[in-house]
């Protein structure tokens, strides 16, 4: 075996770590990249109140809102309701709530009208006496009269926007336009009572009005939803209202939207008040965390004990979510826990960063028990481009969530403060992966190998006909219990795929260097001997398709089917080579292979993938974007097509075209994640966007150009501190080959997508998209494949 995957050609590498050259180029390339980047950060600062002041608008709290009133709506009326809204809405139904009074407004929706219309009218029943106050004071002469006179136009200023964005009609009047609409039209059909066979209809539309109104007064998510679906009652609006012509369905939506933005409205300001600090602090965050990931990655590769790096590491990233006020980014319903609430020299961090105090504190104690139990060797850096791409990547990918936020779509405003906590809790996982990387490696490469000699001794011992039974009940057992506990999670559920299909394809390639596999091939005739030594891969593709396909999660399907070509392909040429030793002749048969699975697959999508409504939908925007219902890559292939050479610049993209209304007519609202290639064309221009497209490619090849030569792929011992071990370099090389081989999918179909030649799969631009599931695994993978090991000469002997 060679060192020389350590280097690049015409370098040399010994035991005592990387020489000078490769690490000053790796040094001066992460400078050069956060040094380029820097001043593209400062351009965002500029205004930090955003597109139409949207983080400077006043925000007036709105105290005394009534409380939940759904569950005691639920247990009275519950039972007779339509069976979908009832699923959606209630947990527990009272059987005795099929006898419910439907025909007038039950008493806890009457006292949460009359508790929802004080809290909007007592600010300015507040404001009013205070106004009041002022211009008294103003009469009478007391006080500076032109500090009274700012004053009084300062409140009149501060309270005209909360009067006109939720329609209220003074300080004696009826409250919030849509609630009392809602409330009117409820009303209206409770009045209506039906007579005969349409009565008991008539009863569960005025049972699913009530509960869908006391769910709108909640603020509960699925509101605009169901009111579109459900049965609900033929209702006009009274003569002489000033509702007008306004649906049911209208109103409920209406009014939840109303309540869950007055309920959230101290988190709003907020957010507000932490995104125009992030403008301007976002680009000096970043570059710190880079810099510091960095110096991580050094030590890691002075073989310190691992659990001094994690430690380490735990504590570097608690002080920086201390000092940048990183939101936790864990935090149930979008909820905002910054770091420290105020200023740093006197503000107490959040609970969660002490809880990564004291765990830095606990496993630093515990670090010379665990000294014993995660040995680690030497490393060395596996490209010189590793780590300065990632700094690239994460890069770009902030520039563009900030300027998406501050000027993008209006619902998106804080994508790029909940990217912050993503992106930091990302660092976090790479430096502790970085420390844990071998312990890892040889843990998983035990383990594995132990679950492949277990199937292997059951399969001998129980027949052919019983290990083929236990086979495929094994993969309905997996594709059951993802389909009944996973479904509805998309995003969890494509990344569990992906991570499944990369461990279980670096798991069969591991095992298939084994002298066994050699013997596997070359025994019995040539169709059995195949399916012998390709069932473990294709265990995994098999369980891979079935839960994308319970879960209906189409988007990750296609890459997986896409990477697990590859896979199959070069499982048979491996095959083809040990059976026949024809090495040329087994390149050729994967390559063929994997161009006829990618026809395949692709003829598969356009000629099956109406069976799924959402694929079909997709598939309709690809053939007609300006005639199906779905417009929106008629609107990306427009932005494209209007964007200049060089882009439009940050700042001044026309996310939104050029309207001046609060709306955006623009790009749609996926272009953080599903139309990246899209934004970095509209923000940075062709040359740009193809620039960073190619680099990526490159530079996930880079990162794993060089494993073949340190490692056979094979479990092995291998000398480390004096004893023998399992080889960790082995299993550790075959998860980086499969997850780059899969990213590079996954790059290959969005650009794809955007460019109208796929149809679009909701997956990201890795390392530039926003998405927290997708940038964790992809810097957790990462963290494996940056470094190499350098083995002790006893390896060698």
């Amino acid at each position: 075996m060679t060192l020389s995957i350590a280097r690049e050609p015409g370098e040399s590498l010994s035991r005592r770590g990387p020489i000078a050259w490769p690490l000053l180029a790796e040094a001066v390339l992460v400078i050069g990249v956060v040094a380029a980047l820097l001043p593209w950060f400062d351009r965002l600062a500029a205004d930090d109140a955003g597109r139409d002041g949207r983080f400077a608008e006043s925000i007036v709290a709105v105290r005394g809102l009534p409380n939940p009133v759904l569950p005691s709506l639920c247990a009275s009326h519950g039972g007779i309701a339509e069976p979908l809204v009832r699923e959606r809405l209630c947990r527990r139904i009272d059987p005795e709530s099929a006898g419910a009074d439907v025909d007038r407004m039950p008493l806890p929706l009457a006292d949460a009208r009359i508790r929802a219309r004080n809290a909007f009218l007592a600010p300015l029943r507040d404001t009013q006496a205070r106004l009041a106050e002022l211009r008294l004071q103003q009469r009478e002469g007391l006080g500076d009269l032109l500090d009274l006179s700012n004053a009084i136009e300062a409140m009149d200023t501060e309270l005209q926007p909360f009067v006109k964005r939720y329609a209220l009609d003074g300080p004696d009047g009826t409250g919030p336009m849509p609630l009392s609409c809602a409330f009117e039209i409820v009303e209206s059909s409770l009045a209506r009572r039906p007579v005969g066979a349409a009565n008991a209809q008539g009863t569960m539309a005025r049972a699913n009005a009530l509960l869908l109104l006391g769910a709108a007064i909640d603020g509960h998510p699925a509101t605009p939803a169901l009111a579109e679906v459900a049965l609900l009652p033929s209702a006009s609006v009274p003569r002489g209202s000033r509702c007008g012509a306004v649906r049911l369905a209208d109103a409920l939506a209406q009014v939840s939207a109303l309540m869950t933005e007055v309920r959230h409205a101290p988190g709003i300001a907020a957010k507000n008040e932490a995104m125009r600090a992030l403008l301007h602090s976002a680009g000096w965050q970043w570059a710190t965390w880079m810099l510091a990931g960095f110096g991580l990655l050094h030590l890691a590769r002075r073989s310190i004990p691992p659990a001094v790096g994690v430690a380490l590491t735990l504590a570097i990233c608690a002080t920086a979510a201390w000092l940048g006020r990183v939101p936790w980014p864990l935090a149930g319903d979008r909820a905002f826990e910054p770091g420290r609430e105020g200023a740093w020299w006197f503000t107490m961090p959040a609970p969660f960063v002490w809880w990564l105090f004291a765990l830095s504190a606990i496993v630093l104690m515990a670090s010379p028990w665990l000294r014993k139990w995660l040995p680690a060797g030497p490393q060395t850096m596996a490209s010189r481009v590793g780590y300065p791409g990632l700094v690239l990547m994460t890069g770009i990918g902030f520039l563009l969530l900030l300027d998406l936020s501050a000027n993008g779509h209006h619902g998106n405003r804080y994508l790029a403060l909940y990217h912050q906590g993503h992106l930091w809790l990302g660092m976090l996982i790479f430096g502790v992966l970085v420390f844990l990387r071998q312990p890892l490696g040889r843990m998983l490469g035990w383990w594995l190998s132990v679950l492949d000699g277990v199937a292997s001794v059951i399969g001998r011992r129980v027949g052919t006909r019983w290990a083929t039974t236990v086979f495929v009940l094994t993969i309905l057992l997996l594709i059951g219990i993802v389909g009944f506990l996973l479904t509805n999670i998309r995003q969890l559920t494509s990344e569990l795929g992906r991570v499944w299909l990369i461990v279980g394809a670096a798991w069969f390639f591991f095992l298939r260097g084994a002298p066994l596999a050699e013997r596997i091939a070359r025994s019995g005739n040539s169709l059995l001997s195949l399916v012998r030594y390709v069932w473990p891969l294709l265990f995994v593709v098999l369980v891979l398709i079935g839960t994308m396909l319970v879960t209906r999660d189409m988007g990750p399907l296609l890459i997986a089917g896409y990477g697990a070509g590859a896979f199959v392909a070069a499982s048979i040429a491996m095959w083809w080579h040990q059976r026949h030793g024809a090495t040329r002749t087994a390149f050729g048969i994967a390559v063929v292979l994997f161009v006829l699975w990618i026809l395949a697959t692709t003829l598969s999508l356009f000629e099956l993938g109406s069976i799924d409504d959402v694929t079909a939908a997709r598939l309709e925007n690809l053939a007609a974007p300006l005639a199906s219902a779905n417009d929106q890559l008629a609107l990306v292939t427009w932005f494209q097509s209007a964007s200049p050479p060089a882009g439009f610049g940050l700042g001044t993209v026309p996310w939104c075209g050029y309207a001046t209304s609060r709306g955006c007519a623009g790009i749609p609202a996926q272009i953080q994640s599903d139309y990246t290639f899209t934004a970095l064309v509209g923000a940075f221009g062709w040359t740009f966007a193809w620039a960073v497209t190619i680099g990526c490619a490159l530079w996930l090849h880079r990162l794993i150009r060089h494993h073949g030569r340190v490692t056979r792929g094979e479990p092995r011992f291998v000398m480390a501190k004096g004893r023998v071990v399992i080889d960790d370099q082995a299993f550790l090389s075959w998860l980086a080959v499969t997850w780059v081989v899969l990213a590079l999918c996954q790059l290959a179909v969005t650009v794809a997508g955007n460019l109208a030649v796929l149809p679009l799969t909701g997956v990201t631009f890795p390392f530039v998209s926003f998405g927290m599931t997708s940038l964790l695994v992809n810097l957790a993978l990462l963290a494996l494949c940056l470094h190499i090991n350098v083995p002790e000469p006893a390896a060698n002997a």
